[in-house]
């Protein structure tokens, strides 16, 4: 007889851990299932483990992207491979570190041994299983192709999450040099300008405007430091809580969509991501009258949400969906002409992966341009006005100079 420590949840669905003596582990298992446990984990008991090492730990709560990739990666590999279902679960939560995800996995383990469909309990927990990746298990359940279908939405989360990783990339550096032109010009209007005024005090009148100008920004800067630090305070708070509301993240996604120069950017990255959403359901088998709806959800701007939800009623009228996107804003003819081309020939799902591709070429062009543009961009800005405050300052000295030499 041996002793095992195991993990398991209850019908309820709770969590348990404890230690139990057996012959082996099918007996162990089966005495378990017997008491009306799931089991997660069984281990044999050695001298380098204990009961505590086994119990559930807190962990981090926090679900990264990347953990559902990895998960839905190893168990596309294991279900094609012949690997039940149930022990490519088990598989997958040895690799799970401590967390909320591994916790995650445990109850779809309990619930599938139970008797639940995966996508069932994949959809139990919204927050970390999109209703794409719900529905595309669930479309590949009724046809019996769910390790291929697992591979096909890994492949489609990583490729979210490199366009997501672009523009973020595209942006990140502007807003990097903004915050560095914002600090460098405080800095200077605070400490290094207050220096001069001692030297210009009481020839206001004899400097050249630019510098006057300069002279009375720092002056009020210095001296009224309170007001502009409040201000920003609730100029921040105010913004943050006007963006929390529905008008506020409307307008929010408006401004992605026409600021200049990157509004192109954001809009061929929502239209990129619909079709890639749109095209992955269809082939998956899924219909598009259920993929419109999730593929509003998915696209991530309240905008496209619109032109989506437009599209359900008029495809519930009986439109195609080429005719319910036609004239639809943000949505190029060319896209819309291809479209009609994969619904008449009865290939919309291919069709429109191939258009996703094509949208997805282009976006990777758009961010390589806007970055090349807002480097130098950039650059001559903060020339500009780190030079601009800096010939203000001096104007008065070279003028100076200037009647010396006479």
């Amino acid at each position: 007889m041996a002793k095992f420590i195991y993990q398991a949840r209850d019908n309820g669905g709770a969590s348990l851990a404890g230690e139990i003596v057996a012959s082996g582990e099918a007996e162990a298992a089966q005495l378990l299932r017997a008491e009306g446990k799931f089991v997660v984990r069984l281990d044999t008991a050695d001298d380098s483990h204990s009961l505590a090492a086994h119990l559930p730990r807190k962990g981090s709560n926090r679900i990264k992207p990347d953990e559902v990739i990895y998960f839905a990666n190893q168990l596309a590999g294991m279900v094609e491979t012949g690997v039940p279902l149930a022990d490519a679960l088990e598989a997958t939560i040895e690799q799970a570190p401590p967390g909320a995800f591994r916790r995650t996995i445990e109850d779809i383990i309990a619930r599938v041994q139970g008797g639940t469909d995966l996508s069932a309990a994949l959809a139990a927990h919204p927050k970390v299983f999109s209703p794409l990746f719900v529905h595309m298990v669930r479309a590949s359940e009724k046809t019996g192709t769910l390790g291929p279908m697992l591979s096909r939405i890994a492949d489609y989360l990583v490729n979210q999450r490199e366009i997501r990783k672009k523009v973020k990339g595209a942006l990140t550096y502007p807003c990097c040099m903004m915050v560095f032109a914002v600090g460098a010009m405080i800095f200077l209007l605070t400490f290094v300008l207050p220096k001069f005024a001692a030297i210009y005090a009481g020839k206001a009148a004899a400097l050249p405007l630019p510098t006057r100008i300069l002279m009375n920004t720092s002056e009020w800067m210095v001296g009224q430091w309170y007001f502009l630090v409040g201000g920003t305070i609730l100029a921040a708070v105010a913004a943050h809580l006007y963006f929390r509301t529905e008008r506020g993240k409307y307008t929010s996604d408006w401004l992605r969509l026409h600021m200049p120069v990157v509004g192109g950017m954001f809009q061929q990255a929502c239209v990129t991501r619909a079709l890639r959403t749109l095209g992955s359901m269809i082939s998956a088998g899924v219909s598009v009258l259920e993929a419109v709806p999730i593929t509003r959800d998915v696209v991530g701007n309240r905008l496209f949400g619109r032109i989506f939800d437009d599209a359900c009623r008029r495809m519930e009228s009986g439109d195609q969906l080429s005719a319910a996107l036609l004239n639809a804003p943000y949505i190029p003819r060319n896209v819309w002409q291809m479209l009609r081309a994969g619904e008449r020939t009865g290939k919309l799902g291919p069709t429109m992966d191939r258009i996703a591709e094509l949208c997805e070429a282009d976006l990777r062009n758009s961010i390589r341009t806007i970055t090349q543009f807002i480097e130098p961009a950039m650059i001559a800005f903060l020339g500009i006005m780190i030079g601009g405050i800096a010939i203000a300052v001096l104007m008065p000295i070279f003028q100076i100079s200037k009647i010396m030499a006479h």
